[in-house]
């Protein structure tokens, strides 16, 4: 692809952030320079890794489409540090929704882990360096969401356009210690395991068909029963008596496929003041619940809420909301161990009152 967002990065919001973050965290602007140039490449390579499969680069677009953060705003990253802009909140929403994000991109251990390596590498506090991440992803990801809008890219599009970025990081020196954070060797190991922009593209082609070829059979015998049904239904009543039939057994119907498909990332719904579940909440639930069961792993649950009213109360809603979801889960035999719990997110700028209400159930 033609556009280097590593470029767009360094030279946009990556010198904002250098200018306003040291005096904000207390550090000095070189170790801030050289934290945010170590940074930038690894918040890029992580959401690579993420994009190198079709169901990471579907929950990745859907990171992305789902960011409060308005995209006109990153030209003026000392407004959104104040909370002039993004609608409201200053840095510690930024930080918010950063924390959520990386959860989402890279899993607390290697969250915790590239925190480290950045301290180590450019000499700045450990707390200054978590600070500075949860800064920064949401800013790479506002500006890799306004790539996806300008571009109108799909979640497939989102990931030929990062893995076409392989040329742009190979370049880049990165230290061993930050490529460790994010479990490789080295900027050329990590690279490597990467697939080409083309082969991602095929692969999702690939799994949405076989997502068709697993339904098809049901489908078919979905058909089949519909056509029996009609078959027996439209027969005339025959008026001669007719001797009684052996006993048989009934047949078995083959199971029809559920009318609502859910994936993960997925979100459970709740009524205004309610931590109560309905029934289309329970229906996704147990819909994460059998992938969980089908594919293993952890998933994250976080409560939503705004600042509309007392935020004391809505934090304690949306923090009984997640615990509600967490505990459906574990009924439907997901195990309290599976199950991380995040701390509640703050919704801000132009959104529904219903996005306020909701909790979302990712992976890690």
């Amino acid at each position: 692809m033609s556009v280097n967002i590593l470029e767009l990065l360094n030279s946009g919001i990556g010198k904002q952030l250098i200018g306003q973050a040291g005096s904000m965290l207390g550090e000095s602007d070189s170790g801030i320079q050289s934290a945010v140039g170590s940074m930038m490449p690894a918040l890029l390579g992580g959401m690579m890794s993420k994009a190198a499969t079709p169901q990471g680069a579907g929950d990745l677009f859907k990171m992305v489409q789902g960011l409060n953060i308005d995209t006109g705003s990153l030209g003026n990253i000392a407004g959104m540090l104040a909370g002039a802009a993004g609608g409201g909140g200053g840095a510690s929403a930024l930080q918010s929704m950063g924390t959520s994000l990386l959860t989402g991109l890279l899993g607390g251990d290697k969250t915790n882990n590239l925190a480290s390596a950045l301290s180590s590498v450019a000499g700045i506090k450990p707390s200054s360096a978590s600070s500075l991440l949860s800064l920064g992803a949401p800013l790479v990801m506002g500006v890799v969401k306004k790539m996806v809008g300008d571009g109108g890219l799909d979640a497939s599009g989102l990931a030929s356009a990062l893995l076409g970025q392989k040329s742009a990081l190979q370049g880049v020196n990165l230290d061993p210690r930050i490529t460790g954070a994010l479990g490789f060797n080295s900027m050329s190991s990590m690279l490597g395991a990467l697939p080409n922009a083309a082969a991602a593209t095929g692969a999702a082609a690939a799994a949405g068909a076989s997502g068709l070829r697993r339904w098809l059979p049901w489908i078919i015998g979905a058909l089949a029963l519909l056509l029996l049904w009609n078959w027996f239904s439209g027969r005339k009543t025959e008026t001669a008596p007719v001797p009684a039939p052996a006993a048989v057994e009934a047949p078995v119907a083959a199971p029809v496929a559920p009318a609502v498909a859910v994936t993960l990332p997925a979100s459970v719904y709740f009524e205004t003041g309610s931590a109560a579940i309905g029934d289309e909440g329970k229906a996704t639930i147990s819909g994460a619940a059998a992938i969980l069961a089908a594919e293993g792993g952890n998933v994250a649950v976080t409560g939503h809420t705004d600042k509309t009213g007392d935020a004391a109360a809505n934090e304690e809603l949306a923090k009984q909301r997640a615990l509600a979801v967490r505990d459906a889960l574990m009924a439907a035999g997901v195990a309290e161990s599976s199950i991380v719990m995040q701390p509640p997110m703050f919704v801000t700028g132009a959104i529904n009152d219903r996005e306020a209400r909701r909790v979302d159930i990712t992976r890690p």
